[in-house]
């Protein structure tokens, strides 16, 4: 079976379920656990914060594209990133890479696209948000995307940086709820997690929307890789 390197870290909760749940896919299915190499990067909270609010940080990208060349040098078949926001980078990455490397971003889109959506409402940080990451993409399937008013923005960022720093309050589940809300009274048919880490606050029963979480559909598709590299053999 294919190697799978995963950047982990940014958040670390979220990159260990993530390693969690392939490998118990795989395991299910083929009855042997995969090779799995994770890279839990060292970034700081700080710089966890300036990209989150939009402000490029030559500290991610270092520590990112350190972590993808660590990953070739390992002999990785695939090197998969669980965070929305650092795909900002991915050009950058897979230019240096000589493994290739899935973008949640483009992963996600396909399964809107293969949903027949329209209009999506999209929950992300401010730099996923700011710098079109989905928005250009779903262009390319001329799917409308409605985003969050620049005061509720400013809200999702601060709660995607609480999720990470485990410190989210019940008071802001209700307002991302609202929030939520407040989309889909403009007429969006979906609601794309934009952040890998929003499944750990925002559940399927929470809303009355069907919920695309980008963290559940790049499992899918590392296992599908995974398991066709089996078969190929």
């Amino acid at each position: 079976m294919n190697i799978l390197g995963i950047v982990g870290g940014l958040g670390t909760e979220t990159s260990c379920s993530f390693c969690l749940n392939i490998n118990q896919a795989i395991k299910k299915s083929q009855g042997v656990q995969p090779q799995v190499i994770m890279e839990n990067v060292p970034i700081t909270d700080q710089a966890l914060k300036r990209i989150a609010y939009g402000k490029f940080s030559a500290e991610v990208l270092g520590l990112l594209v350190d972590s993808v060349k660590r990953l070739n040098v390992c002999r990785a078949n695939l090197i998969v990133i669980p965070c929305n926001t650092v795909h900002v980078f991915i050009n950058d990455l897979r230019r240096i890479s000589d493994v290739p490397i899935l973008s949640i971003i483009e992963e996600t889109v396909k399964e809107c696209q293969k949903m027949s959506y329209k209009k999506i409402g999209l929950l992300g940080s401010t730099t996923t948000i700011n710098e079109g990451l989905y928005a250009t993409e779903l262009q390319k399937y001329a799917i409308e995307s409605i985003v969050p008013e620049a005061e509720d923005q400013t809200f999702v960022s601060e709660c995607i940086l609480k999720i990470i720093n485990q410190s989210a309050t019940v008071e802001d589940k209700k307002r991302m709820i609202e929030i939520v809300e407040k989309m889909q009274s403009k007429g969006v048919e979906g609601l794309i997690l934009g952040c890998t880490d929003l499944f750990l606050l925002i559940l399927a029963q929470d809303v009355t929307i069907p919920l695309i979480d980008s963290t559940m559909i790049l499992e899918k598709a590392v296992v599908a890789y995974l398991l066709n590299s089996v078969e190929e053999i």
